[in-house]
């Protein structure tokens, strides 16, 4: 039986020249200065290219270009910023603990409408509550978790935030480090206590109410979402070293084990679903896996620097930042060694001719088509790792002119592939997001 056509063997043969090693390889990473020698402790990329860091003494700084240049943003506050998080490039969350002279009392949220040119303070109202992380779904619907025990939940925006209930009070004094939403109803929080257990809390209900059970011994510091399927946890302690887990059925279940590595894991992104990348707390080395977590290795961070914290923009583009006002980014293991090629050399020409323009474009762009023979007529957009994101073209033409609009516009920037078919025969053409 003959499974696939010789035009279908050739899409593939290219896609694994090209994208191969992109999807299974593993990178490496390189040291940049910021602006500031403050130590930073948190990050949050809308895209490959506009993100912002944050960290001690209040210092937040926003890129537009990936981390070549940085601006400082004024964020009205002095004290170490613990997390960040954007809805988009102008609506944006921080956190910070205010001091008096004897040390932490409370938490004040920062606020950003306009990318981060100006922020707000918000201090919360009750005292010695210390949150670690928040989230939000939309512009309305908000999250935060922290110490002690506490997952609070907004609905206007963040004007005002409420408790949620929770189904038991086992584990009502531990911190909570992190939440997310897996969809509108499935929610995750993790966290725990050394030496007493790591904790999973979960909501099916869109978070009105939350169920927490423990996984393990210790605390579970960072877990990401990589697919409905897969969610992958991360934590431990010095004396049993590394602890990882993941979950297969939306976190209801979870397998625990320790990697005998020294150090506790602070925080964990994957760049797609086979390769991430775990940050070990003041060990100035990270652990990476190529397959989807079965296996670890040790990575050495180049000039013995000192992160804190990993965020992956898309499968091609991650940062860490780092004490001292650096932070580390990702290359690519092919990124350096590919080379432009001429996809148009692939079809014949005599049976359609096309151009996209504009190419560079910010959101949407034009295929030209011109047809020189009737037939089966299909144009594809596929990502940089080869994978299909939608059909925009599927019917029987007859020859003529045709155009048709690309629109990328709830894509981050970064490089697209659109393949044009006429029966047979096919071109590839590379595409180029800015946003």
């Amino acid at each position: 039986m003959k499974f696939f056509s010789n035009s279908i063997i050739k899409l593939l043969l290219i896609l694994f020249f090209l994208f191969g090693e992109l999807a299974y390889s593993q990178g490496r990473w390189i040291k940049i200065q910021t602006p500031t020698n403050k130590n930073l402790k948190s990050i949050f990329f809308v895209d490959s290219l506009k993100g912002w860091v944050a960290g001690d003494s209040g210092v937040i700084y926003r890129t537009n270009d990936g981390g070549l240049t940085w601006s400082f943003q004024q964020s009205n506050v002095n004290t170490t910023i613990h997390d960040l998080f954007f809805l988009d490039t102008l609506r944006g969350w921080g956190l910070t603990w205010h001091r008096n002279i004897f040390g932490p009392v409370g938490t004040t949220i920062l606020k950003t409408t306009n990318g981060g040119q100006t922020w707000q303070t918000q201090v919360y109202s009750n005292d010695f509550h210390f949150f670690y992380s928040i989230t939000f779904q939309n512009e309305l619907n908000g999250w935060l978790c922290g110490f002690p025990g506490s997952i609070l939940r907004t609905r206007n925006g963040g004007l005002d935030w409420d408790e949620v209930k929770f189904i038991n009070s086992q584990f009502s004094e531990f911190p909570i480090f992190k939440i997310k939403f897996i969809n509108e109803n499935y929610g995750i929080g993790c966290g725990g206590v050394i030496d007493i257990f790591g904790v999973i809390w979960r909501t099916t209900d869109g978070g009105e109410f939350w169920d927490s059970f423990p996984i393990g011994p210790e605390p579970i510091n960072d877990f990401q979402i990589i697919n409905n399927d897969f969610i992958f946890a991360v934590g431990g302690d010095y004396e049993y070293g590394t602890a990882v887990s993941h979950s297969t059925n939306l976190g209801l279940t979870w397998n625990y084990r320790t990697l005998d590595i020294f150090g506790i894991a602070n925080s964990v992104a994957f760049r797609n679903a086979q390769e991430g990348w775990i940050n070990l707390k003041g060990e100035r080395k990270f652990l990476y896996t190529l397959d989807s977590g079965n296996t670890w290795s040790v990575y050495a961070i180049p000039d013995s620097v000192q992160p804190n914290k990993i965020f992956f923009a898309d499968s091609l583009h991650g940062y860490a930042v780092c004490d001292s006002g650096y932070i580390l980014k990702y290359i690519p293991t092919s990124i350096s060694s590919l080379k432009e090629k001429n996809f148009n050399d692939f079809f014949k020409k005599d049976e359609f001719e096309f151009s996209i323009y504009p190419n560079p474009f910010n959101s949407k762009s034009k295929v030209k088509l011109k047809l020189k023979k009737d037939g089966k007529t299909k144009i594809e957009l596929f990502n940089v790792l080869g994978q299909k994101l939608n059909t925009l073209v599927d019917v029987h033409l007859n020859s003529g002119l045709y155009e048709y609009e690309i629109n990328l516009e709830k894509q981050n920037s970064g490089i697209y592939f659109i393949k044009i078919t006429l029966d047979k025969n096919y071109a590839l053409q590379k595409i180029i997001l800015i946003k």
